[in-house]
């Protein structure tokens, strides 16, 4: 997953021609399970390598990301716009993380 999202941050960097779903919307799909396996990572450096995610831990994350991008920083920094298709995609990123990388 990482090397599809440094993919598309050269992708982007070259200025082709994106599909819009690729445009808009692979970050938000890949952003939950990276940030999670990054966690799960440094979370087994301390803990040991047994050391996995609870359903709950990934859901506060998943809530967390949708609220954080999706409601709060849109009302305060014109940069960010409020799309329920990302928060919807934040939850298919979480499931992800949970049914594929959280071993």
């Amino acid at each position: 997953m990482a090397a599809v999202y440094l993919g598309h941050l050269g992708w982007r960097w070259l200025e082709l021609p994106r599909p819009w779903w690729v445009q808009h919307y692979l970050d938000d799909l890949l952003c939950l399970p990276l940030v999670l396996t990054l966690t799960l990572f440094v979370l087994r450096f301390f803990y040991g390598p047994r050391q996995r995610l609870s359903r709950y831990q990934v859901a506060f994350a998943v809530i967390y990301f949708a609220l954080a991008f999706e409601v709060f920083f849109p009302k305060f920094m014109p940069r960010y716009t409020s799309d329920w298709v990302d928060a919807a995609l934040y939850a298919v990123g979480g499931v992800i993380f949970c049914r594929f990388l959280n071993k």
